[in-house]
């Protein structure tokens, strides 16, 4: 039996196949670049997120104790303020409270009432600690009635702005330096409202800066700059208001 071979039956040239596979490395270099550009961003968003409710949760904390500064506080207590803020010890970057939560009085037995604050979470202090090593900056809670004990609120913010006013504001946002803030700050009647020393304070805004650092190089696949994201929040010292 002899085999016959038809002589129109040819498999790819040389330069064909160097051509197609041009073509596919090109494909999925492109391909490989798109994926990657797309993970960078995920992963930056993911990152961006966890920052913001890191700090978000640190603000809602923060929020809660202030406002319950100065209730049922005894008087006469050295450096402590009508409004519960030890001023000597609160200024833009921190702010120290005192409140005796378990102070409301006993209805059955009044002598049982707690006349002190030295108990736990009533003498508080939030400040941001810089860590110049690490080249991080901290929310941080200090604990006066259990030796300083310190709690991290937040370890990935940026600058931390405490205003101090005497009635409610509004106000817009800015960053100065690096440094998130407040501005344009009004009272109810639309006038400027300046700011007033700890101790007068009875309405405060808390204003926080996270900072994501750029991914990458610029005009490199996958950069990202650096972004800025403020967080603010209004506390009213609702013990040192007057029905």
């Amino acid at each position: 039996m002899k085999e016959h071979f038809s002589k129109n039956q040819s498999g790819f040239s040389l330069i064909e196949l160097l051509i197609s596979m041009t073509i596919t490395l090109v494909i999925m270099g492109l391909a490989s670049s798109m994926l990657a550009s797309a993970f960078n961003l995920r992963a930056r968003e993911d990152r961006k997120s966890d920052a913001v409710a890191d700090a978000q949760r640190a603000l809602n904390i923060m929020t809660r104790e202030i406002g319950n500064a100065g209730f049922q506080v005894p008087t006469g207590l050295a450096g402590v303020s009508v409004n519960g803020i030890v001023s000597g010890d609160s200024d833009s970057e921190s702010i120290r409270i005192v409140s005796n939560l378990n102070g409301a009085p006993d209805p059955t037995d009044p002598s049982l009432t707690d006349t002190d604050v030295s108990d736990a979470d009533e003498d508080v202090k939030f400040l941001m600690y810089v860590d110049n090593t690490l080249g991080q900056r901290y929310i941080v809670r200090y604990e006066k009635n259990a030796t300083n004990e310190t709690t991290v609120l937040s370890n990935r913010i940026d600058s931390l702005v405490i205003r101090y006013y005497p009635e409610k504001v509004t106000y817009s946002t800015t960053v100065v330096n690096g440094v998130c803030d407040i501005t344009n700050v009004k009272n109810a009647s639309g006038s400027t409202a300046a700011e007033v020393s700890p101790d007068a304070a009875k309405y405060i805004v808390i204003a926080v800066g996270v900072t994501l650092p750029a991914v990458g190089r610029r005009n490199s696949p996958g950069y990202q700059p650096a972004s800025q994201v403020q967080l603010t929040s209004d506390v009213v010292l609702r013990n040192s208001i007057v029905y």
